[in-house]
């Protein structure tokens, strides 16, 4: 359950390209039994109620059943090749933000399709050993309380910690190469030592509309396996 939790996930989808067309392929399905059922009965029964309701005749409605069924599959094709592919890898230095950098993260979308930043939360523990004790919230919280309980722990922005402000509509860089993407943190070696863990939870929308899920752990807790970098 614990490694489920950094894979990426589709959290939600767009009612408009897949519930509505799933909705009226439904409809049109019970409507078409509807009609053949009605069209091996006997005229005399047809002509009463309820059977002489009728919303779309068995020809036209198997042609709405096939457009809509030929929509819905390739939507889910669709979903699957413009699906975007969050990751990310980290490395010792090569920061544009911190001279001293001690471990830069960058992420980047390894996907088919674009991806814009939906939403993003920060979840900060501090060390055991960290001199000041700091006023860090439980749980996920925004860029600015992130900051702040940041800065509570004694590490200075831009010297100690760089974390990039993702706002909502940002775009995802699309790249294969880890460092090609965004710089998305940067810590110094004080700020190494007093994090016990920080992780980001980004939900990015996709050209269809679904949204997607991946946290990222960018500093792990002590005692915790080492895993690739790139995911």
């Amino acid at each position: 359950m614990e490694e489920s939790r950094w894979e990426q996930r589709r959290v939600s989808v767009s009612g408009r390209t897949l519930r509505w067309p799933r909705a009226l392929l439904a409809f049109a399905l019970v409507d078409l039994v509807w009609e053949i059922v009605k069209s091996n009965l006997d005229t005399g029964v047809r002509d009463g109620w309820p059977w002489r309701l009728t919303v779309l005749d068995a020809s036209t409605c198997a042609a709405v059943v096939a457009l809509l069924t030929g929509i819905v599959l390739t939507r889910t094709q669709l979903s699957q090749t413009m699906r975007p592919i969050l990751s990310w890898s980290a490395v010792a230095g090569n920061s544009d933000r911190l001279d001293d950098s001690r471990r830069t993260v960058y992420l980047i979308n390894a996907g088919g399709g674009r991806s814009v930043v939906h939403s993003v939360a920060y979840q900060v523990r501090p060390s055991a050993r960290c001199p000041e004790p700091g006023v860090v919230p439980p749980g996920w919280m925004p860029w600015q309380t992130a900051v702040d309980s940041l800065a509570s722990l004694g590490l200075d922005w831009n010297e100690d910690v760089f974390l990039l402000h993702l706002g909502k509509g940002a775009a995802i860089p699309m790249t294969n190469t880890g460092t090609d993407g965004m710089e998305l943190l940067a810590l110094g070696h004080k700020a190494l030592e007093r994090l016990a863990a920080l992780d980001v939870r980004i939900q990015v929308e996709d050209v269809l509309g679904d949204v997607y899920e991946r946290q990222l752990q960018c500093v792990r807790p002590a005692g915790t396996s080492s895993r690739p970098g790139r995911r």
